[in-house]
């Protein structure tokens, strides 16, 4: 009876369809009880069984539950990671120019799926999971604006400011932002994903966006001045170099007071990052990767100090998964 359950709830790879039965077996074994009606249905809405597992392990619930289960991913005793951060501006350029190769591929083949790498945001069952994709944006926005809440930030709400938004896509999070802020400055490296945020973006009616491309380094350094920037699952896309590059020149964007909300990858186990090393793996590459970077906690602060920032919130995310040995946070910050 035990291994028909689990075989509902994991269910084969080939499996993208969240039944309520997988629903309900999910509830039995990780929450210990019943789902009600309401719960089913609103489970149901998950894009597939993995979304379905993420959001009932990252519950209160489970976490409260099996917390014993929910332990730090990091031990503290693992060793320094050797990355290379700071290259010259040829490199700079090769490598945003990698990144962009990579990007504007998968805004040709697979926009969606590029942006939340779920098979049903795939572009053979895109439009059946179309509202499911755009409502989550809304959820990560109304996260930011609860710990700038909590915080004591943005008293007056939001209305009157303006934000940059770096690494837009297809718009998920972009229409969001733009209902809540006065002007929303949305920057990507990838042409397509950008005509698929526009055309999105204008069907609601929204004209308060200003599209840019990120086509060479020096795009980088002319942000304009801003009262706050949102960067979500997007940093850890780049080599350390170039998350160096867009992170520094978005906190000096940044007006006194304003607010940084971002997220990366900040511990990887066994990562390294050499310029060198890369780009001959790279250059040349017929076929997109979705890569995975890191840049290390004090490598971070180091930035938030130098551009006149203070810490007011670091949490640790789910956005690259709960592995052990891998760590992603988002940072809340301001400008002094």
């Amino acid at each position: 009876m035990f291994r028909q359950a689990l075989r509902t709830f994991l269910g084969p790879k080939s499996v993208r369809t969240v039944s309520p039965e997988a629903v309900t077996w999910a509830y039995r074994l990780l929450l210990g009880r019943e789902p009600s009606p309401a719960e089913v249905h609103r489970h149901a809405d998950c894009a597939d069984l993995d979304h379905l597992r993420r959001t009932l392990f990252g519950s209160r619930e489970f976490r409260t539950r099996w917390r014993h289960l929910c332990g730090p991913s990091l031990t503290g005793f693992e060793p320094p990671l050797e990355i290379e951060d700071e290259v010259d501006q040829e490199t700079l350029e090769r490598l945003l120019l990698a990144v962009q190769n990579t990007w504007a591929l998968l805004g040709r083949t697979e926009p969606h799926w590029s942006v939340i790498s779920v098979e049903n945001f795939k572009q053979s069952t895109f439009e059946q999971n179309r509202e499911v994709f755009y409502q989550s944006g809304q959820e990560n926005v109304e996260l930011f604006l609860h710990l700038a809440n909590r915080n004591g930030c943005f008293r007056d709400g939001v209305s009157e400011k303006n934000i940059l938004e770096y690494g837009c896509g297809v718009g998920r999070i972009t229409h969001a932002l733009a209902q809540r802020f006065k002007q929303v400055y949305a920057y990507d490296i990838s042409a397509p994903h950008l005509e698929l945020a526009r055309q999105f973006t204008s069907s609601l009616g929204l004209h308060n966006i200003h599209f840019r491309q990120i086509s060479h380094p020096l795009d980088v350094g002319s942000f304009p001045s801003v009262d706050a920037f949102y960067t979500l699952i997007v940093l850890q896309h780049n080599p350390p170099p170039i998350i160096r590059l867009i992170l520094s020149n978005l906190l000096k964007s940044l007006v006194p007071g304003g607010l940084a909300f971002f997220q990366l990858q900040t511990f990887q186990t066994g990562y390294t990052f050499s310029a060198r090393d890369y780009l001959r793996s790279v250059e040349g590459r017929r076929e997109p990767q979705i890569e995975m970077h890191v840049l290390p906690q004090s490598r971070v602060f180091d930035m938030i100090y130098e551009h006149n920032c203070k810490v007011l919130e670091v949490l640790d995310d789910p956005f690259t998964g709960y592995a052990a040995g891998d760590l992603s946070n988002t940072f809340l910050i301001q400008k002094r």
